[in-house]
Order: C-alpha cells, then structure tokens, then sequence
C-alpha cells in the first residue's frame, strides 16, 4: 500500500481545513439520546485475569505473561525450541525499587533490568494484607521461525539457489506516514506493531513470480490460540481485533499447493497513542464524534448500555467520580498528592474504554502542550494569551469559550450543562450552592462548561503560572531519581497550568480591585494569583461554606451578601474574630502583616464574602471538558521515558508521611499530599478508587487498562504503579514515539536521557519536596517560593539595616 494510496484512503494532516465541520450551537440538544448512532461490535478481547494464576496457568490466545514457543514443524520440538531461544520471563513481585544504580546512560534492556525485593511487598494492617502481583519486565525473546521444507530443494524449485528468508512486512498509513511507532519500548525491539480494529497490510518481502502466498493469523499462538482470519496474495488487507501477542503463519506454495517456504512469527497487537494533531483529520473527526457520544448518550434516562454494551459509561458517570474524589471537604483524593499519576492514568483509561465501546479502532491522543509555548511552535498573535489560542480550541475541535461569561456555546460541546445532584443524592455527591457538581467552595450560577482562558482577576497569570514549557518538562524527563519527587515536581510547573489557564478564575476583578485600594495594586494582584488556593483551603480548612441551595434567580454577589455562602460564624465587621481566618490563609501575613488590624480585618472579609469563581478546568469539574482527557496522557508519556531511560531509579511509595529535622532545626515534612497522610489516595497501599465509586448508584465500574483487570480494580497505588512502568508490557496502549523535537531550537534535546548527559544535572535526592510543620500548605509552584524567598530577604535586609 502507497503513501499516496494511504493519503487519498485516509486523508491527511497536512490540510487544516480538509475534513473540518463546525456544528452548530443546540442548546436544547444535550439532555437528550436523539440522533444515537447504530451500536459498533467491540472485539476487544483482553487476557484472563492474573488473580492467584502462575504464569503457566494461563492458556489460549489469552496469556499476558508467557510466552509459548508454537508452529513446532518437522524439524522437531527440541530443535525448534533451542532455534528460537524461547524462555519464560523472570517474575518478579515488587513495586517500589528498581535497582541502586542510579542514572543509566543508555536504555534498560528488558531482560538485564532486575526489581529487587522490597519491604514494601507485602503491606499489613488490622484489617488487610496486600501482596503486590506479578508485572514483570518483559520478555524479548525471538518472535520469529523459518523452515523451508526439505522437498523444495529434492523438486527443484530452488535448485542452485541458496534458499532465501521468507519474510513480510505489516504496515498502516501511520507507519507509512511516520515509521515503526514505539520504538523504545524493548519488549518491542525487532517485532512488528499491529494497531487493533485498523486495517493492516501484510506484504511479502520480494514475492517470487509463480508462488502463491497463505495468511493465517491466531490469538495467541498457533498452536493452541484461535484463528483470527485468513488471507491470500503477496499483499493482503487483514484487521485484528485481539489485544497482545498474535501469530502470523505466512506459506509460500507453488502451483501444485506445495509448502515451498514457511514463516510463523509474533506479532504485538496495541493501541497507538498519538499526538492529537498528528491524526489524519478524518480520523479526528471520528475521534471527537466518538467522544461526544459519551456527552449525548446517556446511561440514566438513556439508551447508552443498549447501544453499546454493559461496558459503556456516559461522561456524566465517569465525571461524577473525578468530582467525587476532587470535592471533598476532607480532602483531595485524586490531586495535590503522590496518586496524581496513577489517578489520572485510570480515570482516563475509564474514559477511554468507553470510548472503544463506541468506536473499538480508537485510542485517546496526548496533547503535547508544550508546543504552544516553544519556538517551534508559537502560535497567536503574542500576548500572554497566545498559548490559549491553540488549534485544540477551535469550534470545531473542543469549541471556544465565549469572551463575555466564559461559557463554550460553538461546536460540539456547545451548551454542555453543569450536572446536578441526583434527586435524593443516592450517590452521596455534596454539590455547590446551585445543587451542581461543581466545587463547593464556588458560587457560580453559569448552566454551561465555562472556560476563563487565561483570565484570573486582571492579573498577569503569565508572570505567575506561565504555560508549560520545553525546560519544565525537560527537567521532568532528565531531572529525577525517585519517584517521590517526580509526582511532586510534575503537579505544578509542567502540568498545573494548564488547568490554570483553561479554567482561569472569573468574576473577581471588583473583589481585588476594592483590596487594591486597601493595600496597593501591587500587594492585591498577588493575592489575585492566589486566588484559586484560598478559597479551596478557605473550604477545607471549615472556614467557607454554603447552607442550602440557591435559586436560578439568585445572582453568585446576593448569595454572598445574605450570608448564604461565605465565611459564617464569623464576625468580619469588627474585634478579633479575622484572625482565626487570617493565619490560615497561605502567605496573607507575609503579604500585609504591616498594616494594621482594620485593613487585614477588611481584606479577610473581602476574600469571604465576595465573588472569585474557578473555570471548570481548575477545579473539581475538569473533567466534564473534553481537552481534560488528552491533557493527563502526555504527564503519563513522560513518566514512562523517564523509567524507560533509567533515569527513575526508586519507586519507593510510603504510607506516611516522615518527618525531617534539619540541621538548623527545622522541622519538616515529606508528605504523601498536600493534606497529610490520612487523605485516601496517596498512599502507597490505598486501592483506587478508594471507596468513593458506589457501582450501584454510581453506574458503572472503573477501568485501569491494566491486563487481566477488565472491570474494576483490586491493585493497589504500588501495584498500578508497576503495572504502568512501559518495560512492563501489561496496558492495551503505547505512545507513538518519545521525540520533543520541537524543544531542539529551544535548546532542550531529551536525547539527554539516553546518552547520559542529563547525569551532570542535580537529581532529586537533594531537592526532595518537604513541608514546613504546622505552616498552611500551598502548591509547590517555584514562583510561590521565590517569590516568599524574596520577601523573606528583603524583611532581612530591612532588619539589618
């Protein structure tokens, strides 16, 4: 199959306009199932699960973990197993320490690469004992064995010629495009890629005029697995539809029906995730049609599961969960903390099996967002709201937030409604002040996603949170040891402002602007760059809140005023009652701590009763926007090439917090998240996702992509987390390539990882984030610590002189 073939069948990327429809605005068109499209088979066909089963004991076209030696021919058993080298994988049972090593220069063969036990294996409580299950390192034996029959030479038919390799080639139109993907995962190394329920071309390497050519493709092995399908020809269009290894059994025969030569290798049949703007626009446009069916389908009230099968989840299920674990007052079960990774990967992989049930050929793409902020890839019109304006938010990709209230009223997702509380909140949601599942420390009447797009109170967010860029997550790729630091680091300088800038933070520019006038602009546009924390750690900490619910006729500043919502309890107007809220507040008394009681008492009751409200994309809704799902695959892409490059060396994930005292006798913390060690989620033994999911009322059951775990999930944070390390082989899914050849004219080569050039960088067991004990916790932004670094010299100098 030509490139050019490919193209017209295809489509292509290299036209921004070919295949691009914008839709037009329905408001009344998303509570409804109207225009459900025809149910699609889904093949997918994952292996048994690994619950207590050896590697051995796991048969058919269904193993994970064995690999079995098949298509044995006349030559003998014996002789074929010692031809091919075929062997078993070490099996290892540990989660949380590769190795003492530290930095390696070049890439972890899968089959030299040891996980040492580990204390952490087996975990112990009153209640449970956990015993972390086999992911081993992948195998890579050879995948390949020919025989050329003995009475091909006695008939002649190769007389005087050395008897050539029978071989083949299997490509798709993204191979032709872009070559082999994956090529640094190792247990890939030498064996061809098949992307499932896609069409493949299988081509015979120089076919001989006069020779006919059979294709038999099996589930597993050919031994023992199913036949797939069945082709013929030198050149033949085949369509896998099962996960994991495959056999290709490919004969050459001669016009007699006589087996000249014979070829029976592995095959690996995985989901390619790509960048979203390398998929063909065709392809793109299924893409965000599938993905609108989870908006326009529903499950309750719907036809959802008729359609598309039990495991079909609508987007207003699988964003309950992320608001089930974003929004309570306790804490934050999915952010802020060492399960962000791991979270994130399931709930995306939840959001994508559902996807696949609609449409089984795709995969959810990475937006590499640092391409809006390099060189390479500059877009807009300058500005510090030129990394807003990317392709992603067009009418016809995600749609475009309206300038005037921030609400998304074009393309697809035009008029996407804030969910309410179900009627007797079976699910147990606590929801804002309007009965919506948005935070609660929110006082936000917009019906629709809203996007603030850069905006936060008139500050300049770009000096505060500027978008993630090619050092930021260079330093990720290259710049840590342990797993420890690396979740801490990658939660806010190389990801969080994302959400920052999509979300951004409205209706608050008369609420800094009064505190302008208290303290000066300067002063107030800091704590406008703070506003997002405090009113979050105003509602964790039992300071704001809300009681009862508000009409539709209630405007957010009359909610505020009546005392509805706000820091009740409190008397702001006069005495001492401020402080209590005062020193609760991060930085508020570095900020004014020089003016007096009247002025921090009035700057205290502005930041209670007055309106600041967070986009969707900052807080505990994100998840109800589209873009939320390509956002969090490329966090997880670079995760896996810091470990496929052995720059992650522990993988240690404690249970508690430790606390540390420095040799100037501070006293600190290192934490499991930003609220201790008693917030389910973060520690290394919790079990996503954490008995917030109640599969009854809720509606359906988690999906982690993890091999043998179909539906819901019984690993723990260990156990996931070795389950997604890419030398492993236990996902459906692999990331096309690990190349940020766009950071290159930025002066960023991640080919450091490799050849070891990163090793002169400091690594993270110096910089290990750490608390201050009985100081309010904020997001490690470097821009929060150098800026409290600043003050903190220039109240020195102040002192000295």
């Amino acid at each position: 199959m030509s490139l050019q073939y490919a193209r017209q069948k295809y489509g292509s990327v290299e036209d921004p306009t070919k295949s691009r429809r914008a839709v037009s605005p329905t408001p009344t068109a998303r509570g409804d199932d109207a225009g459900a499209a025809e149910r699609v088979s889904f093949d997918f066909d994952p292996s048994r699960a690994l619950r207590g089963e050896s590697a051995d004991d796991q048969g058919g076209g269904k193993r994970w973990f064995t690999l079995t030696v098949a298509g044995v021919l006349a030559v003998g058993v014996m002789m074929a197993l010692t031809h091919a080298g075929y062997r078993l994988p070490k099996v290892t049972r540990t989660t949380t320490d590769v190795g003492s090593q530290g930095h390696t220069p070049s890439l972890i063969r899968a089959d030299e690469a040891k996980i040492l036990p580990s204390e952490d294996l087996a975990v112990e409580d009153d209640e449970k004992k956990q015993v972390a299950r086999p992911f081993p390192i992948a195998d890579v034996s050879p995948r390949a064995e020919d025989e050329t029959p003995p009475a091909a030479a006695e008939d002649g038919q190769l007389s005087g010629e050395e008897i050539p390799r029978l071989s083949f080639e299997a490509t798709n139109f993204y191979q032709l495009r872009d070559g082999k993907p994956a090529q640094d995962y190792p247990w890939l190394k030498d064996v061809k890629l098949i992307e499932p329920h896609r069409e493949t071309t299988f081509t015979v390497s120089s076919p001989r005029d006069g020779f006919d050519y059979r294709w038999r493709v099996f589930a597993g092995s050919a031994a023992e697995g199913e036949l797939c399908t069945e082709a013929t020809g030198p050149e033949s269009t085949v369509v896998l539809t099962t996960l994991d290894e495959n056999e290709v059994v490919l004969e050459e025969v001669d016009a007699d029906g006589t087996v000249v030569r014979r070829r029976q290798e592995k095959v690996m049949v995985k989901y390619v995730r790509r960048e979203i703007r390398t998929l063909t626009d065709d392809e793109r446009e299924e893409l965000f049609d599938a993905m609108f069916t989870l908006w326009s389908v529903r499950v309750d009230g719907g036809n959802g599961k008729e359609l598309y099968g039990d495991d079909y989840a609508d987007i207003f299920a699988i964003n309950r969960l992320h608001y089930k674990g974003a929004s309570p007052y306790e804490c934050d079960h999915f952010h802020d903390g060492l399960g962000f990774l791991t979270n994130h990967i399931v709930i995306t992989n939840t959001f994508e099996a559902s996807l696949q049930t609609v449409n089984p050929k795709l995969t959810l793409p990475y937006w590499d967002f640092t391409i809006e902020s390099s060189t390479a890839g500059t877009k807009g019109d300058g500005g510090y709201q030129s990394q807003t304006k990317s392709e992603l938010f067009q009418e016809s990709w995600f749609g475009t937030a309206d300038p005037t209230d921030g609400q998304v009223k074009d393309g697809r997702w035009a008029y996407t409604e804030i969910p309410k509380m179900k009627v007797n909140d079976p699910g147990a949601v606590e929801p804002d002040v309007y009965s919506k599942l948005r935070a609660p420390w929110n006082v936000n009447d917009r019906p629709y996603l809203t996007r603030g797009m850069g905006k936060m109170c008139d500050a300049k967010v770009d000096e505060w949170y500027p978008w993630p860029t090619c050092e930021t997550h260079y330093d990720l790729a290259t710049g840590y040891s342990d797993f420890y630091s690396w979740v801490w680091y990658s939660l806010y300088d190389p990801h969080g402002p994302v959400h920052i800038w999509i979300g951004g933070v409205l209706d608050c520019e008369k609420t800094f602007g009064a505190i302008a006038e208290l303290v000066g602009p300067s002063i107030a546009e800091d704590l406008a760059l703070y506003s997002f924390i405090h009113r979050k750690n105003l509602f964790r900490d039992g300071i704001f809140s809300c009681v009862g619910s508000a009409t539709v006729v209630q405007a957010p500043a009359e909610v505020l005023s009546s005392g509805q919502c706000g820091c009740r309890g409190y008397d702001l107007t006069q005495g001492d009652d401020y402080e209590s809220i005062y020193y609760n507040i991060v930085d508020l008394d570095d900020l004014i701590g020089d003016f007096d009681a009247d002025v921090k008492r009035q700057v205290v009751a502005a930041l209670c009763t007055t309106t600041m409200n967070d986009g969707d994309h900052l807080q505990a809704s994100s998840s109800l926007d589209p873009s939320f799902y390509a956002t969090h695959p490329t966090m997880e892409r670079l995760w896996m090439y810091a470990v496929l490059t052995g720059q992650i060396t522990d993988f240690t994930w404690p249970d508690d917090d430790v606390t540390i005292t420095k040799p100037d006798g501070t006293v600190e913390v290192e934490s499991l998240s930003l609220y201790g060690e008693t917030c389910q989620g973060h520690g290394g033994s919790d079990v996503f996702p954490f008995g917030i999911l109640d599969s009854d009322t809720d509606g359906f059951e988690v999906k982690t992509g993890v091999k043998g775990m179909e539906n819901g999930n019984t690993l723990t944070n260990r156990e996931l987390l070795q389950a997604f390390d890419a030398r492993s082989n236990s996902v459906s899914y692999v990331y096309d390539t690990f190349k940020w050849t766009h950071c290159e004219a930025d002066g960023f080569d991640f080919n450091d990882a490799w050849n070891g050039a990163a090793q002169a960088r400091p690594t993270s067991s110096s910089r290990r984030p750490s608390f201050k004990q009985g100081a309010p916790r904020a997001p490690m932004y470097n821009i929060l610590e150098e800026k409290r670094a600043a003050r903190a010299a220039k109240k020195a100098t102040n002192l000295i002189n």
